[in-house]
């Protein structure tokens, strides 16, 4: 049951209330306490409710809570730590202006450009690029090319603001596969757990090896990525269903002697086939296998890139 009067204060000091905080119907963690009432204060392990029905106010441990009410409180402890990111935050040194080198817990090496000016509160959309074959390796240097200058130029940021991501894979036998696409999945997750991104807006792209580990992390992933841009790769058309739901555009040159159109067109012809919709192809006539600086200077793909976004999952 809960409490009708305080609970002694912990030592730990309570959040204020964010704006984005409701009142809501709390559950004990039993089942069997109900009641309506405005979250006022909440840390780690316990919560500030005012009763609507008496306006009494009380402590609460958070364990007392029903699981669905806790996962409400530890979302909004991440969206605390996320609107402080951009200064105080964990990965708050590598938002710099310019691209700046780390490396994962698991071991991946990448750079990551972001902008300490923006507003902390606000949410900034993450695009992600993955280079081709001849950049695999361990410097954290080679993978910096492709889409990551047309995005961070300021003009871009100017227009549409986003963090960029741009992972190297230590071995182009291995690809943007297996180990090495979870491990991104891995830094994804804990760049979003740190940092001020929209999680409804992240988009990736890559060419050539990038290409195919475009495909391949969305298939595997279908509902992560709010837009995919595969340039010049290819993947498995037997998983390309999963991606019908994906606003997707794919480039590929009809000139490419490294990998043959049929990769992409195989993928796009699939996800049709599915019943996809959201699928654009354009065949670049003319165009081999280097063509990024033709793909992403074009102005209409950052307008569409950008005007995509995954429909929120609902609060708990």
């Amino acid at each position: 049951m809960f409490p009708r009067a305080s609970l002694t204060l912990f030592l730990l000091t309570l959040f204020a209330l964010p704006a984005h905080a409701q009142k809501r119907a709390w559950t004990s963690s039993d089942g069997k306490s109900t009641f309506e009432g405005e979250l006022m204060e909440f840390n780690e392990s316990e919560v500030r409710i005012k009763r609507s029905a008496d306006f009494q106010t009380f402590k609460v441990p958070l364990e007392k809570l029903s699981e669905t009410d806790q996962v409400y409180v530890k979302g909004l402890l991440r969206e605390q730590v996320r609107d402080v990111g951009l200064k105080d935050g964990p990965l708050a040194k590598l938002v710099t202006g310019t691209f700046v080198k780390n490396t994962s817990p698991e071991g991946l090496n990448y750079q990551l450009f972001g902008n300490p000016k923006w507003k902390g509160e606000e949410r900034y959309p993450l695009l992600i690029w993955l280079h081709g074959a001849g950049q695999s390796g361990s410097d954290n240097e080679a993978q910096m090319g492709g889409a990551t200058k047309p995005f961070t130029e300021e003009a871009n940021q100017e227009a549409r603001p986003c963090f960029v991501l741009a992972p190297q894979c230590p071995d182009r036998a291995i690809g943007f596969k297996n180990e090495v696409a979870a491990n991104l999945l891995t830094l994804i997750r804990s760049l979003c757990d740190a940092l001020p991104i929209d999680e409804t807006r992240i988009y990736l792209t890559g060419s050539s090896m990038g290409g195919s580990g475009a495909w391949y992390l969305g298939t595997e992933n279908p509902g992560v990525f709010a837009a995919i841009v595969p340039l010049c790769g290819g993947g498995d058309p037997s998983k390309a269903g999963s991606l019908k739901e994906t606003p997707l555009w794919a480039f590929h040159g009809d000139k490419d002697e490294d990998v043959p159109l049929e990769r992409s067109k195989s993928m796009v012809d699939a996800i049709k086939a599915a019943g996809g919709t959201r699928v654009e192809f354009s065949i670049l006539e003319g165009e081999g296998h280097l063509i990024t600086s033709v793909v992403y200077a074009k102005p209409e793909l950052h307008e569409w890139i950008f005007a995509q976004k995954l429909t929120p999952a609902p609060a708990p």
